[in-house]
């Protein structure tokens, strides 16, 4: 298994991860449009190959709305998804994690189930929990492992997931939702470091909801703010990283237009 994938500026520019263009979803009975919900209206999206996206919004917004669609565990009700992944992984506050499997078997589930060989499982599966730093524990259960080490072993078992098979195409989408928020700030901030240091070395692509402006202006290389429901593209902006004074310039700049999303909050 190859951990290392380098994307041009080139292949980012016209190829896509994951495309959405005019994405709806609406809960309820649309025929008698009463008790409806709309929880995304008109969103245009797009994460390239290997990028970093952070998805920024007020509770309520549709974050999680959003990925479902990404992942293909629900369908838009208008509007259209392009996808370049054989599996979007998903990767959530809970690590839900098997508590009767060891880790190492829970980071070979996605591969077992994807069709892959007993020995080729194993070991990419040691690889991964070496990636996240947790090979001393691939033999212990879930309820041995601290939060934090629950949290790598599910991240490990996400990019298990985007593993895919000799002659497969797509490339990897990671999706992540709030991952660290029931986490305490110390172990938060390890595993955002951690997570940069996996990103940079898989090259995987990584769509990341949060409502933690601060997480978003570490972890994005762009940040999206999604309006409050129903949810729309209302900003962007590229995150360069040049220097704490520019991070702290951009927090404050997108807790403002965060704060102005909230105030108009169900307006058309």
């Amino acid at each position: 298994m190859t951990m290392t994938a380098e994307t041009t500026s080139s292949e980012r520019s016209t190829a896509v991860a994951v495309r959405l263009e005019g994405v709806a979803k609406t809960f309820g009975d649309t025929g008698r449009n009463t008790g409806t919900v709309v929880a995304l209206d008109r969103l245009d999206l797009t994460v390239a190959p290997g990028e970093f996206v952070c998805v920024l919004g007020a509770s309520g917004c549709g974050k999680s709305t959003l990925l479902n669609i990404v992942a293909g565990l629900d369908e838009p009700t208008t509007g259209t998804v392009t996808r370049d992944t054989a599996r979007p992984a998903m990767m959530f506050q809970d690590s839900a994690l098997m508590p009767w499997l060891s880790a190492v078997r829970n980071v070979e589930l996605p591969l077992r189930l994807n069709g892959f060989g007993r020995s080729a499982r194993r070991a990419t599966a040691l690889e991964l929990l070496d990636l996240v730093r947790l090979s001393d524990a691939a033999g212990k259960r879930p309820h041995e492992l601290s939060g934090g080490m629950r949290q790598r072993v599910a991240l490990a078992r996400a990019l298990a997931a985007t593993h895919q098979r000799e002659g497969e195409r797509g490339r990897a989408l990671l999706l992540m939702d709030e991952p660290f928020a029931a986490l305490d700030a110390i172990t938060r901030d390890v595993l955002q470091a951690e997570l940069q240091r996996i990103h940079r070395r898989t090259g995987t692509a990584v769509l990341f909801v949060t409502h933690d402006v601060r997480e978003a202006v570490r972890l994005g290389e762009r940040i999206v703010l999604l309006s409050s429901r129903p949810g729309r593209v209302v900003a962007e902006w590229r995150n360069d990283g040049h220097g704490e004074d520019f991070r702290h310039a951009l927090t404050e700049e997108i807790n403002a237009r965060l704060r102005e999303a909230i105030s108009t909050h169900g307006t058309p």
